[in-house]
């Protein structure tokens, strides 16, 4: 794909060595200077080799190899197998001439110190599917051995064992070849990642493809004294290659080499405990430091080898940090960006420095450049900018507006050359320009548009023309008004039903009227569209006003880019306000724009295309509540939320006044369409209202019930789901038949456990309106949850439980809703601070914990949350052991967590004789030594 091409050319003749060889030393040099990569997130490789007339080398140019590249390819890569394959095909060539393995053993060196100077494999990638260097290191270890090692190293701990496992699979296919030959019990210690080691003998669901090390030194001792001897001696010269927050122990990492070798007969695997909590893992290994290897202990092995480690060497010299991480996780890679940094200023400076005019030089257009010119207006890439566009202008030049006659031909066709070209009308184009633009969208447009929503709108075969007709449709002079409108409304909602589900199967629905449109979410989520029918639009009106009318009203352009916007206005208009916001936005996640004067002239722009007031009331209300919660925002935006909150939170329905009736309408319409806008924001807003009136009518109950019955439906089908709720409602409205909706009552095994939450971003579950409820309604809510398993209370870690309870603050008087983004303890200064965060999750548990409490939820499910998933819940632990309610733990608790509870009661003194027997006499040796010490002196 395009933007995986490669911009730097080591021209080879691949049948000369003396040619091989420089472009080898080239290779490397390149590597070593770090002009082999572009950054793109990560770095991307950004080397091909070529022929001399400039054609990258092809599986042919191997010669005699041709064979061994083809296996190595196959070898090496899942996906993706024959694009960028020059590399391998360069060193397939190279391993022709035998006088040139010191070459390509240097190269492949260079290779290894790159991937081990990075630490991490998406610094490693040559495309979106494999890694470079691979291929190499396979073809040089075919030819020889003993170079495994090599590819170990290469392999380093911070590797993605998720998409990049095709080269991880080479070394359990090295053990198949060669067994465990000492050149590969070599390569196991020269191995950093305890991770990437298992492949040795195992494949990606760790299934066993190969005999395990374990296995191995079992009948082969000697091999076991050459392990211990060679990783003695290869962490006296080479530190573990670690990551920065990573906390480094040496008897840990030596437990790792013998973890790793195979299925130790423990009684249980090490996967089997990887959905566990982490001490879980500690126990697994407790098991296998007591088992025997070639008749020895495996703790009393590490032992001694730390002792003979640490008797020349301190502990933090067996470890490292990778060289692209010594100045700190957040400067990875600055050292590729400084050299580019520095060019450009020196070309800035010297730029600065001459006299020049403003007129740029003609450049000279193909299809190449035009498409690498052009290529950051791509809809496949990130949304754009207005200084994005800007710049480009800037970078083509201005020559009266020939420099984009020229460019036409050759510019990419797509909606984001659209989307470019309608911002130019706005520029005051020449009259050549304009004449090549025009042209240009009346040759493309059409099809632009229509695809885009063709492309996802899944229609009747019986209607797709018709449809197609539709959105290319330009009006005809004598036709009725009223027809067009029937029409217009008819096709709208044929792409509406559509367009429900993004034209399949993609998710549930945004909110109660917005849909999945995947069309609005996928690549630009559908900008670069909204702009060319946006701008089309403006260009029209503005050049209406001008002597040389170049757009007419009836023009095809103009019609077209008004019907798609019309279109998209009435089935997402939240999003088409969203996309177009975002085009001039301050900040790169939200859309909101600082400057209040273009903000106010770009909501002018869109109230003069058919955005309602309410409309923008809507997008400004729940815009604002987000970014309120961005720090670096400005705080003009919390302001107006804030004032939007007391505005609606002080209406009365019994004001009967003229005033009083327009400002309740005024809120009608805004309610509805706040259904077009991210249901976790509204309930959000609704909470702000209610804390400042509580007696305002919300319409909470429909938008909970939709919301249990699609959180239902993601887990059973219709017809069990909407038997579950329509039993569940009845119980919230009469308290009576909680027994009758247990798992067990129900034949449901399924329901325990049970997510009482979506698993989408912005939508929101059950659970998430127990704070909105009526009181009675809520607490058997909470009761019925809390019966559905140990996870019964799950959900008291989604972002409503902190919207609660700062809107309880707010209702209770404590925090002012105009202070509610600066206050000092619940702002958004919690991002930033560790402390703050960490002080308002406390907070916030613990008023969740003493509401279920109150509301009759038993201790036994409130204590395990307190002690599984809570943070810092002792004062709630405490309380009810002060009040004699602390209940026996053992079926709700690991030991190591019973141990935890103990710990949290460490001082408590009003524990009840029964409460101290329940742990003097638990089942865990760990739990009762504890509670010996705690409270063996008791009388």
């Amino acid at each position: 794909m395009a933007q995986f091409d490669k911009y730097v050319s080591i021209v080879v003749d691949p049948r000369s060595p003396e040619s091989i060889s420089s472009a080898l030393a080239e290779y490397r040099q390149h590597i070593e200077k770090g002009s082999a990569f572009r950054l793109t997130m990560n770095l991307l490789l950004n080397v091909q080799f070529v022929k001399s007339g400039g054609v990258a080398l092809t599986i042919e140019d191997a010669g005699d190899n041709r064979t061994l590249v083809e296996q190595a390819i196959n070898a090496c890569r899942d996906e993706q197998k024959l694009s960028y394959i020059s590399e391998p095909v360069l060193f397939g060539a190279a391993l022709n001439f035998p006088e040139l393995m010191p070459a390509v053993v240097e190269t492949v060196e260079a290779l290894v110190a790159f991937s081990r100077s990075r630490n991490d494999s998406n610094d490693l990638w040559i495309d979106d599917c494999n890694a470079f260097g691979i291929e190499a290191l396979y073809m040089l270890i075919e030819s020889d051995a003993s170079y495994s090692p090599m590819l170990a190293r290469f392999l380093v701990p911070y590797w993605d064992t998720q998409t990049m496992t095709a080269p991880l699979c080479l070394l359990s296919n090295l053990v198949s070849k060669h067994g465990w030959s000492r050149d590969l019990i070599k390569a196991y210690v020269w191995c950093d990642g305890a991770e990437v080691r298992r492949y040795f003998f195992e494949g990606e669901d760790y299934d066993a493809r190969q005999p395990d090390l374990l296995a191995h030194f079992e009948s082969h001792p000697d091999d076991y004294s050459y392990f211990k001897s060679e990783l003695l001696a290869r962490l006296q010269t080479s530190p573990i290659l670690v990551f920065a927050d990573e906390s480094n122990s040496l008897t840990q990492m030596l437990f790792e080499y013998y973890g790793t070798m195979g299925a130790w007969p423990v009684g249980c695997e090490r996967w089997d405990l990887q959905e566990q909590v982490e001490s879980s893992q500690e126990e697994w290994q407790d098991r296998v430091k007591q088992q025997l290897i070639c008749g020895a202990k495996v703790e009393d092995e590490i032992i001694a080898l730390a002792a003979i480690l640490t008797e020349t060497h301190n502990e933090s010299d067996f470890f490292a940090l990778a060289e692209a991480q010594l100045n700190g996780l957040d400067n990875v890679y600055q050292a590729w960006m400084e050299p580019a940094e520095v060019e450009a200023e020196q070309e800035s400076e010297e730029e600065s420095d001459v006299e020049s005019e403003p007129e740029v030089e003609p450049r000279h257009w193909d299809e190449k450049a035009g498409r690498s010119f052009f290529s950051c207006l791509n809809p496949r890439l990130e949304l754009l900018t207005q200084n994005r566009l800007e710049r480009l202008s800037d970078e083509l030049g201005y020559r009266d507006g020939q420099e984009i006659v020229e460019a036409l031909p050759y510019m990419p066709v797509h909606l984001g050359g659209s989307a470019y070209l309608a911002q130019r009308l706005l520029q005051q184009p020449s009259f050549a320009e304009r004449d090549a633009i025009e042209q240009w969208l009346e040759q493309h447009l059409s099809k632009l548009l229509t695809d885009f929503v063709l492309k996802y709108c899944d229609v009747a075969e019986a209607d797709t023309e018709a449809l197609r007709q539709w959105l290319t449709y330009v009006e005809k002079p004598g036709v009725e008004v009223e027809v067009t409108q029937q029409s217009d409304a008819k096709m709208i909602e044929l792409v509406r039903a559509g367009m429900a589900k993004d034209g399949g199967k993609s998710g549930p629905d945004i909110s109660a009227k917005q849909a999945a449109y995947w069309t609005l979410f996928s690549y630009d989520g559908g900008q670069r569209y909204m702009l060319t029918s946006l701008l089309l639009q403006s260009a029209s009106k503005l050049n209406q006003s001008a002597e040389t009318n170049q757009f007419e009203p009836s023009s095809q352009i103009v019609q077209l880019a008004k019907r798609h916007w019309q279109l998209w206005l009435s089935i997402a208009p939240q999003r088409v306000i969203n996309r177009i916001v975002k085009f001039k936005a301050d900040y790169p996640l939200y859309a909101a724009i600082n400057d209040q004067d273009a903000e106010t002239a770009l909501f002018d722009l869109l109230q003069q295309h058919g955005v309602s007031d309410a409309t923008l009331e809507a997008f400004t209300l729940m815009t604002d509540q987000q970014v309120a919660d961005y720090r670096p925002a400005d705080s003009r935006f919390a302001r107006r939320y804030a004032d939007k909150v007391a505005q609606y939170a002080a209406l009365d329905s019994a004001d009967t006044s003229m005033i009083g009736r327009q400002q309740l309408k005024q809120f009608e319409t805004l309610l509805r369409e706040l259904e077009y806008c991210r249901e976790d924001q509204v309930l959000e807003f609704f909470q702000h209202l209610k804390a400042v009136n509580p007696s305002i009518a919300l319409p909470i109950m429909p938008m909970f019930e939709v919301a249990l019955l699609n959180t239902l439906k993601e887990d059973f089908e219709d017809d069990t789901a909407q038997a579950v709720h329509d039993k569940l409602m009845a119980y919230l409205a009469s308290g009576e038949g909680l027994e009758a909706l247990s798992p067990q009552a129900l034949k449901l095994a399924k329901l325990q456990g049970w997510n009482p939450y979506p698993m989408y971003r912005g939508k929101l579950g059950p659970a998430d309106f127990i704070w909105l409820l009526p009181n009675e309604m809520a607490e058997r809510l909470a009761l019925f949850l809390a019966q559905l398993g140990k996870r019964g209370l799950h959900w008291l870690g989604r972002s409503s439980v902190e919207n609660a309870y700062v809107a309880s603050q707010i209702q209770s008087g404590d925090i002012a809703m105009a202070e509610r983004w600066s206050h000092p303890e619940v702002g958004n200064e919690r991002h930033r601070d560790s402390d703050i965060g960490d002080a308002l999750d406390v907070a916030k548990q613990s008023w969740a914990l003493n509401w279920l409490d109150r509301a009759g939820v038993p201790a036994s499910s409130l204590v395990y949350f307190a002690v599984h998933e809570g943070y810092e819940q002792q004062a709630f632990v405490c309380r009810l052991a002060a009040e004699n309610r602390l209940p026996d733990m053992q079926d709700w608790l690991t030991s190591n967590e019973r141990v935890q509870l103990l710990e949290m009661l460490q001082g408590e003194e009003s524990l009840s004789e029964a409460c101290t027997q329940s742990f003097l006499q638990d089942c865990s040796s760990a739990v009762k030594q504890l509670a010996g010490k705690l409270f063996g002196n008791r009388a």
